[in-house]
């Protein structure tokens, strides 16, 4: 059976293994991912961020780990959105580990509040099975970039061509740095940031672009250098006026792989030359600080048809396409609920009263926003019935409804429901009748599966005496059966 939980990344064993199983998945059949280091990632989980969330989810085949999650969200902008990458090593898939995890995240999202998911592939050739899988849970492409690289060593005889060609710059000063930006240039740097934001092409994608101040750059920087060594260089008008910059990260782990990240030259000096004079002199810095890297690389949207130009003259060349895909659900409620079943096979209902009638569920309710689906189960369980759980319960079905009248100001529900075997007893939660009223449950009873069957009234899920009749007989799923209405 597949369970599914967050791990904590300050204990060695979990946090490796959760890392190997995401660096299988993310590698497989690409020439050259690009893949957070072992203790870069594991760095940045255990200190945490200011500014976004990092959660890294396993999925468990009993003790071992068969697949990863890394979740994330920003906690100060971007408010409806959550970042997904699922990675499931070859030889675990088809098992439906990644839908496992995915029906975590849509439950952890769905908590928060938010309905954008984004994610990001690299995607060798077609078809690929990452983006069959994405394809399948609805995501769309919404922007394309070529992944590009050339080796290292960078190749000395094409460095001098590209210097002959560039010919002397005139009217531009180059200043460059290695690490974090020298006080005397925070603000024209934090500015070009922001130019940066609002210049790159992002397709469709959902983004608020926030701009950069002096002090969000500064911890920005003070993050990064932990793991990353930045070379920059910027270029300036005579008169000292920033005309644009360029950023390559330099991993302090990662033996292969050097990161070309932002390029950009302002509107007004386009023209000049200025985009190859900016990465000839960022190339002379990586090669005083390069050790054994052996690719540099870098991301240029196919739109982008003039660094794409100059991309070809430094001798990058195509390896993937890296895809930036989107998919906006409805806003619903979350809850956890308890399949609660006796000795006698007997299951524990309560029922709810509606305008068009009543209707029996199983007992549980609401998660709040900080809760895992467990916690939640405890204290509704515990507030509902008055039932204590020792040991974590299978989790059996996953139900997703979109329709009206399920819960005041969503679009419908998520119920997660979890198989519990406990002795009968006699329910009486810590909820008072008058407090049980006002969350509109008016009964609570035992029943057999032949009184489900015989039973005339509605039951939630509707399907609920087959799917009892289902998991009595074959015991609780590889992964939760996924439901509708």
């Amino acid at each position: 059976m597949i369970t599914v939980r967050e791990i904590d990344p300050a204990d060695p064993v979990l946090f490796d293994a959760w890392y190997d199983a995401l660096h299988a998945g993310a590698v497989e059949g690409r020439e050259a991912a690009v893949i957070e280091g072992r203790e870069a990632l594991g760095g940045s989980l255990r200190r945490g961020s200011p500014v976004k969330a990092r959660i890294p989810i396993a999925a468990f085949d009993g003790d071992r780990v068969v697949g990863a999650l890394l979740f994330e969200y920003r906690l100060a902008d971007n408010l409806d959105s959550v970042s997904v990458e699922i990675d499931v090593p070859v030889e675990h898939r088809r098992r439906g580990v990644g839908t496992a995890l995915w029906q975590w995240a849509v439950t952890r999202a769905a908590q928060l509040g938010r309905t954008i998911f984004q994610t990001e592939l690299g995607v060798p050739s077609e078809p690929y099975s990452g983006a069959e899988f994405a394809a399948r849970l609805g995501f769309v492409v919404e922007h394309v970039e070529d992944h590009l690289v050339v080796q290292l060593p960078y190749d000395e005889e094409r460095l001098a061509g590209l210097r002959a060609s560039a010919g002397v710059l005139e009217g531009y000063t180059l200043t460059s740095w290695a690490g974090v930006c020298p006080p005397e240039h925070l603000q024209a740097y934090a500015d070009l940031h922001t130019a940066m934001d609002n210049d790159v092409p992002t397709g469709g994608m959902t983004r608020e672009t926030v701009p950069w101040t002096v002090e969000k750059l500064e911890a920005s920087e003070q993050r990064t250098d932990r793991s990353y060594l930045a070379l920059v260089t910027m270029v300036h008008t005579e008169a000292g006026d920033p005309a644009g910059y360029t950023l390559m990260y330099v991993p302090r782990t990662n033996p292969v792989d050097v990161q070309q990240d932002d390029t950009l030259v302002l509107r007004d000096h386009r023209g000049h030359n200025l985009g190859t004079h900016l990465k000839l002199a960022n190339l002379d810095q990586l090669a005083r600080h390069r050790t054994t890297q052996t690719y540099l690389h870098t991301w240029t949207a196919l739109s982008n048809t003039a660094m794409q130009k100059v991309n070809a003259r430094f001798g990058f060349y195509t390896v993937e396409q890296n895809q930036e895909l989107e998919l906006t659900r409805p806003n619903l409620r979350p809850a956890a609920r308890g399949v609660i079943v006796d000795p006698a096979d007997r299951i524990l209902l309560v029922r709810f009263e509606f305008p068009d009638g009543p209707l029996w569920a199983t007992p549980g309710g609401g998660l709040e926003p900080t809760e895992s689906l467990l916690e939640g189960l405890r204290r509704e369980l515990t507030e509902e019935v008055g039932l204590s759980l020792e040991a974590d319960p299978p989790h059996v079905w996953h139900q997703e409804v979109v329709a009206e009248g399920h819960a005041d100001g969503f679009d419908g529900v998520i119920n997660d429901y979890f198989l519990i075997r406990t002795p009968e007893f006699e329910p009486a939660g810590t909820f008072t009748a008058d407090e049980l009223a006002a969350e509109n449950v008016h009964e609570q009873r035992w029943w057999t599966l032949d009184e489900l069957r015989a039973h005339e009234g509605r039951f939630a899920p509707s399907n609920l005496p087959t799917l009892l009749a289902d998991l009595l007989h074959t015991g609780p799923p590889t992964i939760p059966l996924s439901l509708g209405l």
